[in-house]
């Protein structure tokens, strides 16, 4: 019903079950994990760091490479700049603090 929509996780309620908060502003509770897939910022976005030493770090999007699936990240914190695994970030749409 909702393949291929657009929503933001806006609460992690119980292991593996996520509240989304829909394009449309409705809120859909309990969608399990297996069913969600992280979106890609576009390079300049914000993305965090899902894995590794610097998971849960939040940065700038440098460069975004599909082919061999890499991004280059600069972390906010400490401008320091990684490359990760596409799969090791996501799109981060929340504050910066």
């Amino acid at each position: 019903r909702y393949f291929k929509e657009k929503g933001i996780i806006v609460d992690v309620t119980q292991r593996g079950k996520a509240t989304l908060q829909m394009a449309d502003g409705q809120l859909i509770e309990s969608v399990p994990e297996r069913y969600l897939e992280t979106a890609l910022p576009k390079v300049g976005g914000s993305a965090i760091i899902l894995a590794g030493d610097s998971k849960n770090a939040k940065g700038e999007l440098l460069e975004r490479n599909s082919h061999l699936g890499k991004a280059v990240v600069q972390i906010y914190q400490d401008m320091n700049v990684v490359t990760l695994s596409l799969d090791d970030i996501a799109e981060w749409c929340g504050g910066l603090d």
